[in-house]
């Protein structure tokens, strides 16, 4: 009797022992079954390599710029699909590099006043919350033409850019907030390229003027590919050239900032 009180909680702890062991085997199984199906092998390893390579892939853009370049020359023959696309990188390059040095004199001279305001309220909300967001330009994939927008007021043009950097936060004694240090993050952003149409009916709906203004009287140009000056016939075409501004940046991701 008196080897009762061993036995007894040692076939309790053997008992629990099978159990866990059988629930681990089941759960390993499981696992293995769906990284099968999932990933074409049984080794959960190799699943795990698999999900990071996938994470580290270029993401695809809305490539619709076979589709949308011709009626956007149509409308504007002076159009520079090849200019256009190295502009939105550029305005891209500095929008990282104005967040990243908190620096808004950073930020490209084709941004409106628009994308400074949205770049501005970035920037102040690092600084309340004492952290630093580190954008390396990184490695531009793709970049397309991916919508073609025509309204009253104004014509918009979204290029899709794919980019590989890294991209993190860290608070003021460098604890990371927010992505990796030591991997890339695989991403897509939206430019919005805009053109002002009609900047009286751009007031009338609430919108945001770019400024676009007669070189020799200032007299607004409101019309959509106006060639001349309504109020002193001055030729406008160099100045329609400049009428485009990238209005807003975008990354295509539906988590938001965590701070």
């Amino acid at each position: 009797m008196q080897w009762a009180g061993v036995i007894v909680p040692i076939a309790v702890i053997a008992v629990l022992a099978i159990i866990v062991l059988i629930v681990f085997l089941y759960i390993r199984a499981r696992l293995k079954n769906f990284s099968r199906q999932a990933f074409g092998t049984d080794d959960l390893g190799k699943a795990v390599n698999q999900i990071q390579n996938a994470s580290e892939q270029p993401r695809t853009v809305h490539g619709m710029t076979d589709i949308y370049l011709p009626a956007i020359q149509r409308d504007f023959p002076e159009f520079d699909y090849e200019v256009f696309k190295s502009r939105a990188q550029g305005v891209l390059r500095s929008y990282f590099a104005a967040i990243s040095a908190k620096d808004m004199g950073l930020l490209n001279d084709d941004c409106s006043v628009s994308l400074r305001n949205d770049v501005y309220s970035i920037i102040g909300d690092l600084e309340s919350h004492g952290y630093d967001r580190q954008i390396s330009e990184g490695t531009f994939h793709q970049t397309e033409i991916a919508r073609y927008i025509k309204n009253g007021a104004t014509v918009s043009i979204v290029f899709n850019i794919s980019v590989g950097h890294y991209d993190f936060t860290q608070d003021k004694n460098g604890k990371l907030i927010s992505g990796k240090t030591d991997r890339k993050r695989e991403t897509v952003y939206d430019v919005n390229l805009v053109y002002v149409q009609d900047e009286e009916k751009l007031a009338i709906e609430g919108g945001r003027s770019l400024g676009l203004n007669c070189p020799n009287c200032g007299a607004p140009i409101r019309n959509l590919g106006q060639k001349f000056c309504d109020y002193c016939g001055t030729g406008v075409v160099e100045v329609n050239t400049r009428t485009w501004r990238f209005e807003s940046i975008k990354e295509e991701r539906s988590n938001a900032r965590p701070y």
